[in-house]
């Protein structure tokens, strides 16, 4: 303590203000929370038709050699092109399917008792198996 010309004792002031410290780093954290989704970011482009009110059934002509690769994703079981597979042979015969094809297009059916982590799963390994672009298809009274 000093005594000034007045005669009144004042204080040195000997702590550091952390203020401008707490502004920053507040800062910095908002700034890195709002860029980081955008950074890691490495999701599936999803492209939606625009919806109408009116129902719309879409019958594909496809020729019985150029059969669009499906994949139907039920609670107990999913079927690749017909056939019911494990979802550890999916990865593989998807594979294999692919590679034989120039459209890599896959079409994803799941019904509505599915789960939708299930449906990710296998969203996730088809884009893993090499497939250009996925599709999901809703079902309508029962079939695709």
């Amino acid at each position: 303590m000093s005594i000034s010309k007045q005669g009144r004792f004042t204080a040195a002031i000997t702590r550091a203000n952390v203020t401008p410290l707490a502004d920053v780093t507040t800062t910095l954290i908002v700034v890195f929370l709002i860029t980081m989704p955008a950074i890691m970011w490495n999701g599936i482009q999803v492209n939606s038709a625009e919806a109408s009110s009116e129902e719309q059934v879409i019958t594909p002509t496809v020729k019985a050699k150029d059969e669009i690769t499906t994949i139907r994703v039920e609670p107990d079981r999913i079927v690749l092109a017909g056939e019911t597979v494990t979802l550890a042979e999916l990865e593989g015969k998807l594979r294999a399917r692919l590679a034989a094809r120039d459209d890599k297009t896959v079409v994803i059916v799941p019904v509505d008792q599915c789960l939708y982590g299930q449906v990710v799963t296998v969203l996730d390994i088809a884009k893993a198996s090499g497939a250009g672009a996925l599709a999901l298809l809703n079902e309508l009274g029962g079939r695709p």
